[in-house]
Parts: C-alpha cells; structure tokens; sequence
C-alpha cells in the first residue's frame, strides 16, 4: 500500500478516534492533578524532481523527538514535574543522470 494511501485512511479515521475518545467518562479534579504525560512526534517527507532533460533527484527528510516526565516532587499542595526533551532530524539529497545508450540496429 502507497505512503498517500495509508496517510489518507488515516485521516479519514480520525473522526472516528475522536469519537471514541469523548465515549469516556470524563477525569475528575483529583484524576486531573494526578496525570503527567507525554509524547513522541515522528516525520518522515520524501520529495522527486526531474533535473534537465534525464536526471531525477530524490530528497528525504526525517525528524523525531521525544518528551517524557522523568522526575516529580511534591511539597503540600505543589507538585513539580521535571521533563526531558529530546530531538534528532536527518536529511538527504541525492541526483543522478542517466545517459542512455542506443540499441545497435535502431536509430543512429
């Protein structure tokens, strides 16, 4: 299955993720205070180009990043919570020409 392909079905679940996530019962206030998350993010774009009349070149780029809770402390009615973030990307070009060749005995 094609990146567009799974990148548009997804999409188009969305909708029905965001309803099954409003089916639960909502937190409470103490439930609230208690919750301490995080996230990874993650990306990936290809990109294609003719360059002149026979050369193609292809550029990638990636990138990931991460934030998680990594230590709390709690004093009285205070909490604080210490997070690491952490960031890579990456990125590629690459072009090549081709030079085609005549098949002896067509053309000249």
């Amino acid at each position: 299955m094609k990146l567009t392909t799974k990148v548009l079905m997804g999409l188009a679940a969305l909708p029905f993720a965001a309803s099954l996530a409003v089916a639960g019962q909502p937190l409470t206030d103490q439930q609230m205070d208690r919750v301490t998350a995080g996230f990874t993010a993650l990306s990936i774009a290809d990109a294609q180009g003719v360059v002149g009349e026979s050369g193609v070149v292809l550029t990638t780029t990636a990138s990931a990043s991460q934030v998680r809770p990594i230590a709390t402390l709690r004093l009285d009615e205070f909490t604080s919570t210490l997070f690491k973030s952490v960031a890579g990307a990456q990125s590629s070009t690459v072009t090549s020409t081709i030079t085609p060749v005549a098949i002896p005995g067509f053309g000249g």
